[in-house]
């Protein structure tokens, strides 16, 4: 999705969020902690599927003006990536992944939809830990991790969406997409099958998790 349709995408989704508001209340503010599973895959790097698996966790912040309508603020720590499988039956033995960890902050609109159900979109910068390689020159995953040789930038900077299932107030199961907006390393001048990579390499994921509440403050307006 190109960050214009993004953007577009997005102030849909807040008008017709504003539009459905319920009356406004004082200001609340709730902190929580977020962890879970990530599922994820690199388009862009010949690899299809979300075959790789990490975990994220971290801390948030929701913050509401409106009985329905707030906004989440967060910082994550999340193990996205890539992992090619084998496909014996057309004679390809070969597997690799990469793992590069990210500080995600999600900055995220969220609606509550119906009666339990929230829905959510947003955007997500992210700050670059480390970009690690298994098996590239081999064609074997061994388990010994090394610094990747590819230009992966040190920011990323991605859409979210978000549905999650309320448990009352003290938590949410949800569900979070999200894809890269900006390729996460120069689109490569010549292809290079050791690299494997040939066009834009954007992170993708798929997240599921649980949100604990665990504070409540408000403020007068």
């Amino acid at each position: 999705m190109k960050p214009i349709t993004c953007l577009v995408v997005w102030l849909g989704f807040m008008g017709m969020a504003w539009s459905q508001s319920e009356p406004s209340l004082p200001w609340t503010f709730k902190g929580g902690l977020m962890g879970g599973v990530t599922t994820s895959q690199i388009r862009g790097d010949r690899a299809d599927g979300f075959n790789k698996f990490g975990l994220h966790g971290g801390a948030l912040l929701e913050m509401r003006r409106y009985a329905n309508l707030g906004f989440q603020l967060g910082i994550v720590y999340n193990e996205k990536g890539s992992r090619k499988v084998q496909y014996p039956k057309i004679g390809d033995f070969t597997t690799w992944r990469y793992k590069f960890s990210y500080f995600d902050i999600p900055i995220t609109a969220i609606y509550d939809w119906r009666d339990g159900i929230t829905v959510g979109a947003g955007l997500q910068p992210s700050v670059l830990i480390n970009a690690l390689e298994d098996g590239i020159t081999t064609g074997s995953v061994t388990g010994d991790w090394n610094p990747t040789a590819l230009p992966i930038r040190k920011y990323e900077l991605a859409w979210v969406l978000w549905v999650g299932m309320r448990r009352g107030e003290s938590g949410e199961w949800f569900v979070r997409h999200t894809q890269s907006l900006l390729s996460i390393a120069p689109r490569p001048e010549i292809v290079n099958p050791v690299i494997r990579r040939d066009d834009r390499m954007l992170n993708v994921t798929l997240q599921a998790g649980y949100a604990w509440f665990f504070s409540r403050a408000t403020a007068d307006s």
